[in-house]
């Protein structure tokens, strides 16, 4: 399993010094200078830490909320009955965290472009892959392999669409609601292709 960087590392530290100074001043404006004062670092200790510079560390923040946000969900993907209930379950958990997140929410009203970046374009294979991880894994009691893959990552782009394109009608953080989303696309207990996303 995929473990999250240690509570009482340095580099989480500098994780978490990086998200405030995100929050802040946005991802774009955020400096290495900025993180070496809000870390307490110097600049030299930093660049040895993240040798890539300030691009490496914002990877490794993104990382590091990208697992947090998978193991905050694990819980939801437990004990489910049957492939509906656990599938649902993991849409409604996830699109809650994200609708409850004021980091996320903030992010997404003050730098969008930047997490549509992290949530399609550069950062959608990052995603898709931990959803394989830590959801697809959890689908193998109903489905093959490649099938819990392929539904895990349905699932993570049913959550990014209704999370960054609401639709009032489709309340996707009820559980009620996305039973009947993931009834409606996936009606069989097994499926041989991807659910199409309307």
């Amino acid at each position: 399993m995929v473990n999250l960087t240690p509570p009482d590392s340095l580099e989480r530290e500098v994780i978490e010094a990086v998200e405030r100074c995100v929050v802040r001043w946005g991802w774009s404006k955020t400096t290495m200078g900025d993180i070496a004062k809000e870390s307490g670092l110097s600049r030299a200790t930093l660049y040895r830490m993240f040798p890539g510079g300030r691009d490496a560390l914002i990877d490794a923040t993104q990382r590091h909320g990208l697992l947090n946000f998978f193991h905050e969900l694990r819980p939801h993907l437990a004990g489910g009955n049957d492939l509906h209930a656990v599938l649902a379950g993991a849409i409604a958990a996830a699109a809650r965290y994200l609708n409850d997140d004021e980091q996320f929410q903030h992010h997404l009203a003050n730098d969008p472009g930047q997490v549509l970046r992290m949530l399609t374009f550069d950062g959608l294979e990052r995603v898709l892959a931990a959803s394989r991880v830590f959801v697809g894994s959890q689908l193998l009691a109903f489905v093959d392999r490649n099938e819990a893959n392929q539904l895990a990552e349905w699932a993570s782009r049913v959550v990014i669409s209704y999370t960054l394109e609401p639709n009032p009608s489709i309340d996707v953080t009820d559980p009620d609601v996305a039973l009947a989303l993931v009834r409606s696309r996936c009606p069989a207990p097994t499926t041989s292709a991807l659910p199409t996303i309307h």
